[in-house]
């Protein structure tokens, strides 16, 4: 059987987000998917007004697959999954760029493993126009730590994913954040050094999993005040080299096809 790519372009992405927020977007970002957000709005029962999206680097699908039992307290708190094709090149700069803007890579102008601030609006911009009060919870050196960097927002640097599934956990704890964007490459490290498949790297997604977990069970505890949408939402995968660490970049569905989850409290 041949490999096939997935149908929707994760360009979609912060529609999708800013659709169950009922923001209005810019001309230029590419529409929602209208039976996703149907869905999710749905099952909001109302706006969200409480939005956590949870970037677990360079997971791809074919892991999900192959190691699905991992993924279970993913599963746990999910309400609907989304296949989605990543950008070309697909390298976290590039991808998370088009997840923010709605753009292709060629719109954006972020085409290759390069990391400058983002010049074009972002959804972090369209939020903090409306008077959202955004935060980026990123490990050190995070990609989203330069090309988001700049912005009336609060940014938070840590140097592991303990570090900040704490500082995820307090901020959602103080309750007066409309939207935090977090990112971690604990999976992403250990993959390129030690392959996509090592143990190093399924433990690594064991933790981001179970850290996933763990804010969704802290955001519950909202659930009678507040409308909430929780994502896992990677960026890319990574396949496995002749040398066996783990590399991306390619148009291999290996690092092409992501799966996405959405979760509403």
């Amino acid at each position: 059987m041949a490999d096939h790519y997935n149908l929707y372009p994760l360009k979609h992405f912060a529609a999708i987000v800013a659709d169950a927020m009922e923001i209005e977007l810019p001309e230029a970002y590419e529409k929602t998917i209208p039976w996703v957000s149907n869905i999710l709005k749905d099952r909001l029962g109302g706006k969200a007004d409480r939005v956590v999206l949870y970037h677990a680097d360079a997971v791809g699908q074919y892991i999900w697959q192959k190691y699905t039992n991992l993924f279970a307290p993913v599963y746990r708190y999910s309400s609907l999954s989304l296949p989605f094709l990543s950008t070309v090149q697909s390298v976290t700069p590039v991808a998370h760029a088009s997840m923010y803007t709605g753009l292709d890579p060629k719109c954006h102008g972020i085409e290759t493993y390069i990391r400058p601030k983002l010049q074009c609006s972002t959804l972090f911009d369209v939020l903090l126009e409306q008077g959202k009060k955004v935060a980026i919870i990123a490990q050190t050196d995070s990609t989203f730590l330069h090309i988001f960097a700049g912005r009336e927002l609060d940014y938070f640097e840590c140097s592991n994913n303990i570090e900040i599934r704490e500082k995820a956990l307090e901020l959602i704890a103080k309750d007066e954040y409309d939207l935090i964007s977090i990112h971690t490459f604990e999976y992403d490290n250990a993959a390129h050094a030690y392959g996509p498949e090592s143990k190093e790297a399924l433990n690594a997604i064991s933790l981001e999993a179970e850290t996933y977990a763990l804010l969704a069970k802290e955001l519950i505890k909202f659930k009678n005040e507040h409308n909430i949408l929780l994502t896992y939402s990677p960026d890319h995968g990574q396949h496995l080299t002749e040398g066996g660490s783990g590399a991306h970049g390619s148009k291999l569905t290996e690092d092409m096809n992501i799966l996405h989850f959405f979760h509403t409290i």
